[in-house]
């Protein structure tokens, strides 16, 4: 694995369609770890902002008619040309997303993201997720193996990351399943959001698909940990903003923090070293 350094070094222009709820926040994590930006929807800027950006992130979050239509034209015109992720959020509760999301996956994007149990529909599996949050009890060891499972089943030219209590990365020769984070994450808004601006941002830096999803990831995860070690009090909301600030600050504290990924890969412990980074 090639560990990409944060502050990314070639600031890459990353052009976002995201979810209206973390517009903001998906946009600062982009710059606090050296990305450059641009939210916009407009289909008459996307020929021109193609000759710039390094990446594109769609993100079905609150879709809608106009909404649905920018991310399909955005979607043709990058794919092929430039990394595309695909966040899927929204697809385990409508059909309206859903129909979007396969469109783009059948033109094969780069990386496809979402929960565990927006994945599992993604799939064609059951599942329990409500809204946007994924359950629990779609993320038993026994139901994340029939997860990987399906996802083999996928069109392996994309990488598929499903994120839950474990994250699971999935690529054409190998499976990751990751276990760094905190249970505040997915206490608050956008940190899902935020996860698709950073693999976009590492894609866009140069970083292989597999390698992105994993450092992605992780870099989010253990910026929770470092995050949660520094809480004076049990408030979601000072946990939030400390965990953003640690999005500016881990890779300049810690150029170690690679070593700290937890999990496996093809079902054998994950160990780092310097020869191998």
């Amino acid at each position: 694995m090639k560990k990409i350094t944060i502050p990314l070094q070639t600031a890459p222009l990353i052009h976002c369609i995201t979810n209206a709820i973390s517009v903001e926040t998906v946009a600062n994590a982009l710059l606090y770890i050296g990305a450059k930006p641009i939210m916009t929807e407009d289909i008459r800027a996307f020929n021109d902002l193609a000759l710039q950006t390094n990446s594109l992130l769609l993100n079905l979050g609150s879709l809608s008619l106009d909404k649905g239509k920018s991310i399909l034209a955005a979607s043709k015109l990058a794919i092929g040309k430039e990394p595309v992720v695909l966040d899927v959020v929204g697809i385990a509760s409508a059909k309206s997303a859903m129909k979007v999301a396969k469109k783009i996956i059948a033109d094969q994007p780069t990386i496809v993201r979402g929960n565990i149990s927006e994945m599992r529909a993604l799939c064609d599996l059951q599942t329990h997720g409500r809204g946007v949050d994924g359950s629990l009890l779609d993320q038993t060891d026994e139901e994340l193996i029939n997860l990987i499972t399906a996802l083999k089943q996928l069109p392996q030219e994309s990488v598929y990351v499903a994120t839950g209590t474990k994250d699971i990365v999935v690529a054409r020769n190998n499976v990751w399943v990751l276990s760094n984070g905190v249970p505040e994450l997915d206490r608050f808004t956008g940190s899902g959001d935020t996860l698709s601006g950073l693999l976009a941002a590492l894609l866009g830096e140069g970083a292989s698909p597999e390698d992105a999803a994993i450092q992605a990831i992780s870099y989010l995860n253990i910026a929770g940990e470092t995050a949660k070690s520094k809480t004076v009090t049990s408030g979601i909301a000072e946990f939030r903003q400390l965990f953003l600030n640690e999005l500016s600050l881990l890779g300049v504290e810690d150029s170690d923090w690679v070593n700290k990924i937890r999990g496996t890969k093809n079902d054998e412990t994950i160990i780092f070293s310097d020869s191998e980074i």
